[in-house]
């Protein structure tokens, strides 16, 4: 007989044979009875045994499934956290620091652009000529609420410290784009200056502007501009190119502030310079000593006369004599308006009546009649004219009046002139003529 072949399971029953694995993870089949099989075809575990065990492919894709989810959560929502955080910090930060550093083009891009007031001295040359600016700053308090946030930072100058509240609001650019914060428009510290009537231009550190450019508001009698400047102390002043007359600056703070804040500023006016005060100097002495070569009492148009006339009568009879001044008038002058200046001053003067003494009439040793001590005060205005003329009028017992000098081209008021015949005074008289 032929040989067999050999039993290699050993003489082993052959239906207790091994599972084999049917793929990576796949756990190996139970070589054991599963019990008696559910007469409803169900495969649930007996009752008591142990729930069946997630397989190790499963795990690793439910595994592999939450990193992703985990990713793209932080992929859309870390931009969104870093930017609600730091962003309005920054954004804020940027500006303040182009306020100091002068980033004129930074700052005007972020400042309000109000409709009453100008932003033409903001500009390079009038602040490099400021004190006093914006030196530094801390971020304070940042508070963020859904798209909108509130800064406060406190400012600090070499002068003086402050606080200022910047709004901000976000945009969404999309899921995946981290908000992105802008500043609300940021309000500048402002000042309403009173501008002199007939002023065309006024300059701020040296630098002139048209009173046209800045915004002027208020009527033609009472003009005013409103101009927007950045922290610090400026000087501002007009134009003193006309002869007679001198430019008095006045000096200025912008607080280290930023928002609504509006202060006046008044005082800013032409004054005579001292070569136009020895000119109304001059000039009244030369009224009152025409006065003195008067033989009346009482001249006319004079600021002196005898209180009472040697016989006993009134002033206003008129009493034959000589004047002498014995103390010159000490002047005052008070700016009123744009070109005119009201005059103040006093001095004494002596009559000597003609002839012989009469009546109670004091009189000297030789019987001529003393001279009578008269104090006297001089009271009258300044003039400067559209042609640049100084004038000084005196008052003696009528008042004085006044018209204002328009140019018929231009439409500027350029003087003032003095109406003797107030019948033909009139508000404004063209160039004065």
């Amino acid at each position: 007989m032929g040989a067999r072949g050999r039993d290699r399971t050993g003489g082993r029953d052959r239906a207790a044979g091994r599972a084999l694995p049917l793929g990576w993870g796949d756990e190996p089949a139970s070589a054991s009875p599963t019990g008696p099989s559910d007469p409803t075809g169900s495969s649930a575990p007996p009752e008591g045994a142990a729930p069946r065990r997630l397989s190790t492919r499963t795990r690793r894709l439910l595994a592999i499934g939450s990193v992703l989810a985990l990713v793209a959560a932080l992929f859309v929502g870390l931009p969104r956290l870093l930017s609600t955080t730091a962003g309005p910090e920054r954004v804020t930060a940027d500006f303040l620091h182009a306020v100091i550093d002068g980033d004129l083009e930074t700052v005007l891009a972020q400042a309000e652009h109000a409709a009453d007031a100008s932003a033409a001295a903001l500009t390079a040359q009038v602040l490099r000529e400021a004190h006093d600016q914006l030196e530094s700053f801390e971020i304070q308090h940042v508070e963020v609420t859904a798209d909108t946030a509130r800064v406060t930072a406190s400012l600090h100058t070499a002068a003086a410290s402050g606080e200022a509240v910047f709004s901000l609001t976000a945009a969404d650019a999309g899921p995946f784009s981290p908000l992105a914060w802008e500043l609300t428009p940021v309000a500048l510290p402002e000042f309403v200056i009173d501008v002199p009537f007939g002023a065309q231009e006024i300059a701020i550190n040296g630098v002139s502007f048209p009173i046209a450019q800045l915004a002027i508001t208020g009527d033609p009698y009472a003009s005013r501009v409103t101009v927007q400047l950045l922290p610090g102390t400026y000087e501002i002043s007009l134009p003193g190119a006309r002869r007679w007359l001198e430019a008095s600056p006045l000096a200025f703070e912008a607080p280290p502030t930023f928002g609504n804040w509006r202060k006046p500023l008044s005082g800013l006016q032409y004054d005579l310079s001292e070569d136009g005060l020895q000119e109304v100097q001059r000039q009244i002495d030369a009224a009152l000593e025409h006065c003195a070569t008067e033989t009346s009492s009482a001249p006319a148009g004079c600021p002196f006369a005898v209180p009472e006339a040697p016989t006993g009568a009134p002033a206003t009879t008129a009493v034959q004599g000589t004047w002498a001044l014995t103390e010159p008038a000490h002047i005052e002058l008070h700016r009123s308006d744009a070109f005119l200046w009201m005059v103040y001053g006093t001095g004494t003067a002596e009559f000597t009546p003609s002839g012989s003494a009469t009546g109670g009439t004091a009189h000297d040793e030789a019987g001529a009649a003393a001279p009578i001590e008269v104090a006297f005060e001089v009271d009258g205005a300044a003039t400067l004219d559209g042609k640049g003329e100084l004038a000084v009028a005196l008052r003696s017992t009528t008042s004085l009046s006044y018209a204002y000098c328009v140019d018929v081209k231009t439409g500027n008021f350029t003087g003032v002139t003095i109406i003797e015949d107030l019948e033909d005074a009139t508000i404004v008289q063209n160039d004065c003529a």
